[in-house]
């Protein structure tokens, strides 16, 4: 069966001088002619270009025929030619003159030129050939027009989603302490680095009372919104003080975990998440550590490039309703780091010459990294000691996609002498990056 475009006779436009039914006849009667049998030759809208209007917009076409006539300027014809490409239609020039020949040559678009003296039978082929073309083209003109609706819809859900991400991170962001409390005897910083706009990792550092400083980490399961959204829960539901009639009670770490597990339970509602945790209480004076850890990396104590693990048996948070989450105490020594990560670090350094997929794959390169902090820890402070640890993360392939948050927590000793606590009140610390503003001492002098 004959398609529509076969039975429905097309448009050719004819530019050429004037008179009009002389160019006809002289250049499109003998293409119309020699139209391929069973086709129906095309109708002819013509221009002449006399009495052409460029500001006109040019009658609907499939191609088009264009002939140079001896008063047509070179600027005449490629503008031309240049409103037939914005039209899309393909154009045959014939240059009887030749006086644009070697110009022809350099055109660029949908342009053919063809021999003025040769034979019709070659123009009304190419003719034919553009005309049929050219319903290809205009639906592709219609799918470009439709895949351009779309994305411009699409990018406008892009910022969307965009403005929204922003905005979660920034309520995250007023989760986290802006400052972090100062304690005599305990220096304390924190790395944090969301994989993506929001973390599923979450800290907090308190000062609990005059003596004593509570410090947490979570990872809540998953990445994204929703595990960002659960880690807003956890700091929430966080209790880590409790009246008794006229004072005030620190709650025990393991306590405070069994708490948040079932307030995580109570919540869950028809969408169950769960976390990993660690929360732990320094006593300043003696520099005591209790910690308790739910399902989490097992904090390190790091001393002369020895690792201790510290024990926290705990499940995950979320699941059981009368889990247990048992205690390990032990004291900072003065030459004793201690740091609390989330699990990111498994897979922040890649093994060497590793593939993509490598390098999302848990190792332990990351206890080496440590073990050197803590080193750098008794040359520079702890604060460079950070900074050195981000700076390696920064230098390992695929750092600027992050496969999963990275939260650490570093506890070091500290002292202060006279002149830092007559100044302590002009250094606060820096959210995230420092703690106290008294001057590390390192190990060698605080042992003096």
């Amino acid at each position: 069966m004959a398609s529509s475009e076969t039975r429905a006779p097309s448009t050719v436009l004819l530019v050429a001088p004037s008179p009009a039914e002389e160019s006809q006849a002289r250049w499109w009667r003998p293409i119309a002619d020699r139209w391929p049998a069973g086709h129906p030759a095309p109708q002819l809208a013509m221009i002449d270009w006399e009495n052409d209007d460029a500001d006109e917009p040019l009658p609907e076409c499939k191609a088009a025929l264009v002939i140079v006539g001896p008063r047509v300027t070179q600027g005449a014809l490629f503008a031309m030619l240049d409103r037939l490409s914005q039209a899309l239609a393909p154009a045959v020039v014939i240059d009887p003159t030749g006086a644009h020949a070697e110009a022809l040559e350099r055109a660029e678009g949908a342009t053919a030129t063809l021999d003025p003296e040769g034979d019709p039978v070659v123009a009304s082929a190419m003719l034919y050939a553009l005309v049929r073309r050219q319903g290809v083209v205009d639906t592709l003109r219609g799918e470009v027009g439709v895949a351009r609706r779309f994305h411009g819809g699409l990018r406008g859900e892009i910022d969307k989603i965009h403005e929204e991400l922003q905005l979660a991170a920034s309520v995250q962001r007023e989760f986290l302490p802006r400052t972090l409390p100062r304690m005599d005897r305990i220096d304390l910083r924190v790395l944090f680095r969301p994989c993506g706009y929001v973390s599923g990792d979450i800290y907090d550092v308190q000062r609990l009372d005059d003596e004593r400083l509570g410090f947490f980490i979570a990872d809540a399961v998953g990445h994204g919104v929703p595990a960002a959204l659960m880690t807003m829960v956890l700091c929430r539901c966080l209790v880590t003080k409790r009246a008794v009639g006229d004072r005030t009670e620190v709650v025990p770490p393991g306590e405070v975990l069994a708490a948040l597990n079932t307030e995580m339970i109570r919540r869950h509602g028809d969408s169950p998440r769960f976390a990993t945790a660690v929360y732990g209480v320094v006593h300043a004076p003696t520099r005591r550590v209790t910690i308790a850890g739910a399902g989490h990396p097992h904090p390190l104590r790091l001393r002369g490039g020895t690792v201790e693990p510290v024990p926290t048996e705990g499940g995950l948070l979320g699941i059981f309703p009368d889990d247990r989450f048992e205690e390990a105490s032990f004291t900072l020594g003065d030459d004793e780091m201690l740091v609390v990560y989330s699990d990111g670090f498994e897979t922040a350094f890649p093994a060497p010459a590793s593939n993509a997929y490598g390098r999302k794959l848990p190792n332990q390169h990351y206890i080496d990294r440590f073990v050197e902090m803590s080193r750098r820890w008794g040359e520079a402070g702890v604060g460079e000691a950070v900074r050195g640890l981000s700076e390696q993360i920064d230098q390992q392939a695929g750092s600027l996609h992050q496969v999963d948050d990275l939260t650490a927590m570093v506890l070091v000793p500290s002292v202060e002498s006279p002149v830092d606590r007559l100044f302590a009140g002009e250094r606060g610390a820096q959210a995230g990056a420092a703690a106290s503003g008294a001057r590390t001492a390192r190990p060698q002098r605080e042992r003096a």
